[in-house]
C-alpha cells in the first residue's frame, strides 16, 4: 500500500531538523492545498524530527532527505485530512502503525480525532509511545502492541469509525480486514491499480508525489 522501508542492515539516518526543515513541510502542505497554522506546522516538524532521530537506531523508514521524508510522513495525511471521509470526533484504528504515519499527523491536524495504533514490533511500539507523549497526544492516541490477522480480525479492541493500514497487507487482504474492524476503511496504494474484479471503492482520491511524480491513490470503502 505504500513505499516500503529499506532492508535491515542497509538503514541509514533520515535527515530532518525541525527548525531548519519546517518550511519543507509547509511547502508540501501548500502543494496539497492544505493551509497550516504555525502551531500545527511546528508540531508536524517536531514529529518528523522524532522519526529522523529514532531511525538512527530503529527501522522506521528508509533513508530519506528532508523532502522525501516529509512526503512519506505527511502526504497521505494531508489527503485524508482534506477529504470528508473522517467525521467529527471520529475514532480511528491504524493496523501496523510502524512510524505512525499517516495517523499521528492526522491527529495533529484534527484535534477532534482519537486513534488506536496497533503495532507488533516492540521497538516501534516504544517509538509510538514516545512520539505520542512528546506531541501532547496522550489520552487521545493509544498504542497497542499486537498483531491483527486477516483470517480472524480482532473485534474486542473497541468501536471505531474508520480503519486504515499502510504497507502491512496487500490491498485485497486489507479491505475485508479493515471492514471487520470499522464500518469504513481506507486503502492507501502506490502505483498499482485496484483490480477491477475486486470490490468497488465508495470514493477515491488520486494524487502525485511532488519529488518524483509517482502516482498514489487513497480509496475509501464502506460496509454494504
Amino acid at each position: 500500500m505504500s513505499r516500503r522501508s529499506a532492508p535491515r542492515g542497509k538503514q541509514e539516518a533520515a535527515v530532518f531538523e525541525a527548525k531548519r526543515d519546517a518550511p519543507v513541510v509547509a511547502s508540501l502542505a501548500q502543494a496539497m492545498g492544505m493551509a497550516l497554522g504555525a502551531d500545527r506546522l511546528h508540531a508536524l516538524a517536531d514529529y518528523a524530527a522524532l522519526v529522523a532521530m529514532w531511525t538512527r537506531r530503529v527501522d522506521l523508514v528508509a533513508t530519506r532527505g528532508a523532502r522525501e521524508l516529509v512526503e512519506l510522513l505527511f502526504q497521505d495525511a494531508f489527503v485524508l485530512a482534506a477529504s470528508n471521509w473522517i467525521p467529527e470526533g471520529a475514532r480511528l484504528v491504524d493496523v501496523g502503525a510502524g512510524g505512525g504515519a499517516p495517523t499521528l499527523p492526522l491527529a495533529l491536524l484534527r484535534p477532534d480525532v482519537s486513534a488506536l495504533l496497533i503495532e507488533p514490533r516492540q521497538k516501534r511500539g516504544a517509538f509510538l509511545r514516545t512520539a505520542t507523549a512528546s506531541l501532547g497526544l496522550v489520552g487521545r492516541v493509544l498504542v497497542h502492541e499486537g498483531r491483527i490477522e486477516p483470517e480472524a480480525p480482532a473485534t474486542d479492541l473497541g468501536d471505531f469509525d474508520l480503519s486504515l493500514s499502510r504497507a502491512t497487507f496487500a490491498p485485497e487482504l486489507w479491505v475485508p480486514t479493515g471492514l471487520a474492524l470499522a464500518p469504513a476503511t481506507v486503502a492507501l496504494l502506490g502505483a498499482a491499480e485496484w483490480p477491477e474484479e475486486m470490490r468497488a471503492p465508495t470514493d477515491a482520491r488520486d494524487y502525485v508525489v511532488p519529488s518524483n511524480g509517482a502516482r498514489r491513490r487513497a480509496l475509501l470503502f464502506r460496509r454494504d
